[in-house]
C-alpha cells in the first residue's frame, strides 16, 4: 500500500558556527555542550505538543501538527540560546510528508532544510506555507521579506522573518532575499586576500573562515551604518572561498568586467579580484562599506 502524505510544521534548528566552538573550546567539551543544548531543544519541542524526528549531529529536525506550535517552540529556543552562549538558526515550513522509519520524506523537508540555511545566527525564518497557517496573534510577529530561489523550485519561495519577542533589531530596514550568480574559475583559488582601511586579512586552509559585520566582534568588522552588525560569512569550502550573506542591505560583488552580482541571503563564490559593497554597491575602495579581496591560484 503507497504510504499517505500527511502535513506538517517542519523546524530544522542548527547551531550555528558549531565548527569554530570545538576549535575554540575543544572538542570535548564542545561535544558535551552541544548534546546538552540538543536535549534542552528536544524537550521545548515535546512541550510544544511536537516531535523530534532525528538529530543531526549539530541540529534536529523537528515536526509539529500545529503551526502555531513550532512558531511557539522556535521563538523559545530563541529566548534560551543565551543561556548557552550559542546562537541557533531555525527555518520552519508547512508542508506534506511521508512518514518513514526515523525520517521524514518530501519536498517540504528539502524547502525546510534550505530556508534554515540562510537564516542568520539567532534568527526565525518561516516560509509563506508556514506563515498562512498561523493565528493572526503570531502572524502579527512576522516580517515579510521577498522572495528566495531554492533547488529544485521553478519558482522563487516568499520566506517571513520570526520575532521571538517585541526585538525590532533592524527592523527599520528592509531586508530582501534573492538570487545569487555563482562563476565559476578556471584555476582552483587557494588563498583569499581582504583589505578594508588598512586592515589585511588572508584566507587559506589555516584560516578558512571569517565573519564580516559592524560588531565588534566581527572578524572584520565594517565600520558602516549600511552594514548589518552579522554580514556576512566568507568560508573556505571544496577548494573555494564561498561568501555567505545574511544582511538586510544585500552584498554587492563587483569583480574585473563583469557586471555586479547583489547577493541576499544566499552564497556564491569569490572569484579573481575585485570590491565588496556590503550593503550597497562598491564604487570605490574609499568607501566606508568596501573591501577589496584578491585571489590566488593553485
Amino acid at each position: 500500500m503507497p504510504s499517505l502524505e500527511k502535513p506538517l510544521a517542519l523546524m530544522f534548528v542548527d547551531i550555528a558556527d558549531s565548527t569554530m566552538l570545538y576549535e575554540r573550546i575543544g572538542n570535548a567539551t564542545a561535544a558535551a555542550l552541544t548534546q546538552r543544548v540538543l536535549t534542552h531543544l528536544r524537550h521545548l519541542v515535546e512541550d510544544h505538543r511536537g516531535g523530534v524526528i532525528k538529530s543531526l549531529g549539530d541540529g534536529l529536525l523537528a515536526a509539529f501538527p500545529v503551526c502555531d506550535d513550532g512558531v511557539r517552540a522556535a521563538c523559545t529556543m530563541i529566548g534560551i540560546q543565551d543561556q548557552h552562549g550559542l546562537r541557533l538558526r531555525i527555518g520552519i515550513h508547512h508542508g506534506a510528508v511521508i512518514e518513514g522509519i526515523g525520517d521524514l520524506y518530501g519536498d517540504a523537508c528539502n524547502v525546510a532544510a534550505r530556508v534554515q540555511q540562510i537564516a542568520r545566527p539567532g534568527e526565525i525564518l518561516a516560509t509563506q506555507a508556514l506563515v498562512d497557517g498561523l493565528s493572526q496573534t503570531l502572524r502579527d510577529r512576522t516580517k515579510p521579506l521577498s522572495n528566495v530561489a531554492m533547488k529544485g523550485k521553478a519558482a522563487p519561495i516568499r520566506v517571513h522573518q520570526i520575532r521571538p519577542d517585541d526585538d525590532t533589531e533592524d527592523a527599520i530596514e528592509s531586508t530582501t532575499l534573492g538570487f545569487s550568480l555563482v562563476t565559476e574559475a578556471g584555476g582552483t583559488m587557494m588563498t583569499l586576500h581582504l583589505s578594508y582601511r588598512g586592515q589585511a586579512i588572508t584566507l587559506s586552509r589555516a584560516l578558512p573562515r571569517v565573519t564580516i559585520g559592524r560588531e565588534d566582534s566581527s572578524g572584520l568588522r565594517i565600520a558602516s551604518r549600511q552594514t548589518s552588525r552579522q554580514h556576512a560569512v566568507i568560508d573556505f569550502t571544496r577548494e573555494s572561498f564561498l561568501l555567505t550573506d545574511h544582511s538586510t542591505n544585500g552584498t554587492f560583488i563587483r569583480s574585473g568586467g563583469s557586471p555586479p552580482v547583489v547577493l541576499r541571503r544566499d552564497s556564491t563564490k569569490l572569484v579573481g579580484s575585485g570590491l565588496i559593497g556590503f550593503g550597497a554597491e562598491a564604487l570605490d575602495e574609499g568607501q566606508d562599506h568596501v573591501v577589496s579581496f584578491r585571489g590566488e591560484l593553485a
